[in-house]
């Protein structure tokens, strides 16, 4: 399945079964992604957040759940409800996240409310499952992070329901400031997390199999730190809580830049392999959490106002950050995960790697670069370069997991 017999998962039909569900789902950011950015429909909100959840949860999710079946099930005994649950566990998330971008589009509150709660308990559910696995593994940092990244996300998944009662009218007594605290520990927390530690796992295999040195703890613990900091000064509106956030990320970014540079200066940009995706994924988080630390910084000076006010934050720049990270940090990693799941049927189009990791980069960097000198033509030339290098890869790479792997015939005498 990937690199060496030892890194094989037993649920390596749950991980194709996650990465598929989670390609057909992205589907929908993808077309609504291009149709917007080229300006062409202007899109109800309803759509918009489907849009996005399909991405974030869609995608992003169910591809992250398939990384923490692997890495935490990679030669180590399963038994009892930890070697069955996986199956039914992958199919209720598959399911409950599908419905809820429907119900996100649908715009019906009751809806929202049921879909959030049903993908809830999926979350819950391999959060259980993470918790329980780490504690029969030798931690290594890419365990450490996952499993952080993991609280994280359960985290944000619970704060989502407590947003969709307070919607429906219930919880009044919580501040309107609830709605901010949702995204940022999942984009702050769970998604470097998740971003730094997949590449980390796939760029240094040896790293998941020795136990997370101090400067690895340290590099998942103040991200994680980082994340919940600033979204209780969120929630709060407390200046102090929020400017904790800086030296926490910053100082683990900075751990992970160190530990890390020798693998991404070493990887081969030109061959068609996964080792380029993780390694620029890892470039780009660096650039999102600077982009992200300039917010902060700007807003604590009251640059948007004052008293400084996260609304007031410009749209267009949070929108940049956005998508640095959910295309230039997960969707690397992700494709790079169904790279290596494909295994032996890599030769299908093999020209179509070279067409994903080099429309996509650059689309993305100058989708980026149109967000924020607010210049929609740059936006728009890029826009379709990014999505039709996705839709390309979606394609080849859901043919290379239905291809039933070559088998060879021995040769007669």
């Amino acid at each position: 399945m990937a690199k060496g017999e030892k890194e094989a998962s037993p649920f390596a039909a749950e991980v194709r079964l996650l990465l598929q569900a989670a390609m057909a789902i992205f589907l929908v950011t993808v077309i609504v992604g291009i149709l917007n950015g080229l300006d062409v429909i202007d899109f109800e909100h309803n759509t918009l957040m489907a849009h996005v959840h399909a991405g974030t949860l869609g995608w992003i999710t169910l591809g992250f759940f398939a990384a923490c079946l692997w890495l935490f099930s990679a030669g180590q005994p399963l038994s009892g409800w930890r070697a069955w649950s996986p199956r039914p566990l992958s199919w209720g998330a598959a399911v409950a996240i599908a419905f809820y971008v429907v119900a996100f589009y649908s715009g019906n509150l009751t809806a929202r409310l049921i879909g959030g709660s049903v993908t809830l308990i999926a979350i819950v559910g391999f959060f259980a499952w993470v918790v329980a696995q780490s504690r029969r593994v030798r931690l290594s940092t890419p365990h450490l992070g996952m499993l952080a990244a993991a609280t994280t996300l359960t985290l944000g998944a619970v704060l989502g329901v407590i947003i969709g009662i307070w919607l429906k009218g219930g919880l009044r007594f919580l501040p309107a400031e609830v709605l901010v605290s949702h995204p940022t520990p999942l984009v702050v927390g769970y998604l470097i997390l998740a971003g730094m530690d997949i590449s980390e796992w796939r760029l240094n295999p040896a790293s998941a199999q020795s136990p997370a040195s101090r400067a690895g703890w340290a590099q998942v613990t103040l991200p994680f730190l980082g994340g919940i900091v600033v979204t209780v000064g969120a929630m709060l509106n407390n200046q102090a809580l929020i400017g904790l956030y800086v030296p926490l990320e910053v100082g683990g970014v900075a751990i992970f830049v160190v530990r890390l540079r020798p693998h991404v200066m070493g990887a081969d940009w030109l061959a068609g392999t996964q080792e380029r995706l993780f390694a620029i994924s890892a470039i780009f988080l660096v650039a999102n959490v600077g982009l992200f630390t300039y917010l902060i910084v700007s807003f604590l000076s009251g640059a948007y106002g004052d008293p400084p006010d996260f609304a007031l934050m410009p749209s267009w720049l949070i929108f940049a950050m956005d998508h640095a990270m959910f295309i230039g940090v997960l969707t690397n990693v992700l494709f790079g995960l169904v790279y290596e799941v494909a295994g032996a049927r890599r030769s299908f189009w093999a020209w179509a790697d070279h067409v994903l990791f080099w429309g996509m980069n650059v689309g993305i960097i100058g989708f980026v670069v149109g967000l924020i000198m607010q210049e929609a033509i740059i936006k728009q030339i890029f826009t379709p370069i990014m999505g039709t290098s996705i839709l390309l890869a979606m394609v080849t790479y859901t043919v290379r997991l239905q291809m039933r792997p070559a088998v060879s015939t021995p040769a007669k005498p």
